[in-house]
């Protein structure tokens, strides 16, 4: 078994993958809202794509849960040694 990404800032093995610009085809989408008192409405915490049957995108950006810091470059080299 391989070993979990590690972020070379922090040492967090979680990230997140935001895609631009997207194309999805057959999805499932999930939206949160919750109630802001402050201005008496609710609010979105953004659409999540929950299942797709494609997605085409312009680019992305990998962001460590941890810091928050682009690991986009660092991820791309876990995948290219691992496999993936």
């Amino acid at each position: 078994m391989a070993e979990p990404f590690k972020c070379p800032k922090c040492g967090s093995n979680d990230y997140t993958i935001v895609l631009t610009g997207c194309n999805v085809s057959g999805a499932t989408l999930q939206e949160s809202f919750g109630w802001n008192a402050e201005s008496g409405e609710y609010e979105s915490a953004g659409t999540v794509i929950l299942d797709s049957e494609s997605v085409e995108n312009d680019g992305g950006q990998a962001i460590c849960s941890g810091c928050e810091t682009d690991v986009s470059d660092a991820v791309a080299a876990y995948e290219t040694a691992h496999g993936a």
